[in-house]
């Protein structure tokens, strides 16, 4: 009998059922007059390439609204680091190799469900650190399903001279 108690909860334990239930709780920030508030539902993002401030400062804004992403980048250790901060899946290559780029968009929609944003960062060599947040913050408004009507944005960053 004892046997097949242990055999039981051996079973639980890998599959998962014995880990405590996490409960996220979100807390609304108290409105001012002249806020203006969006509540984002988990979306699937891919973030590809570019200049690594950026793109960390992209992953770092959707995360902070419970996105889940997936990062394709060529910076190995600095994104270690960062995937670890964060919480975002990590593809470790060039994301300019077209067949690679397929596998993620692949593995992402089997493992999540589908791509709601993909980021493509590619043409962004370098961005001026004051810029970086303030265009990570208006990338992640611009993916918003109230801006539905935004199919695809450019941006292109001025370096001071």
């Amino acid at each position: 009998m004892a046997d097949n108690y242990l055999e039981k909860r051996m079973e639980e334990y890998r599959a998962g059922k014995l880990a405590p239930k996490r409960q996220i709780v979100h807390v609304p920030a108290s409105k001012k007059s002249g806020d203006f508030c969006l509540s984002f539902d988990c979306l699937n993002v891919i973030v590809l390439g570019g200049c690594f401030a950026l793109a960390s400062a992209v992953v770092e804004a959707f995360r902070k609204v419970d996105c889940r992403v997936a990062l394709c980048h060529a910076s190995e250790k600095e994104c270690r680091v960062l995937v670890q901060r964060s919480g975002c899946r990590y593809y470790p290559f060039d994301p300019c190799d077209e067949e690679r780029r397929d596998y993620v968009v692949d593995d992402v929609e089997a493992r999540w469900g589908g791509v709601d944003v993909v980021v493509d960062l590619r043409s962004v060599d370098a961005c001026p650190s004051e810029r970086v947040d303030d265009t990570a913050t208006l990338m992640l408004l611009h993916s918003h399903p109230a801006f539905s009507f935004i199919t695809s944005t450019s941006t292109t960053i001025r370096m001071p001279i």
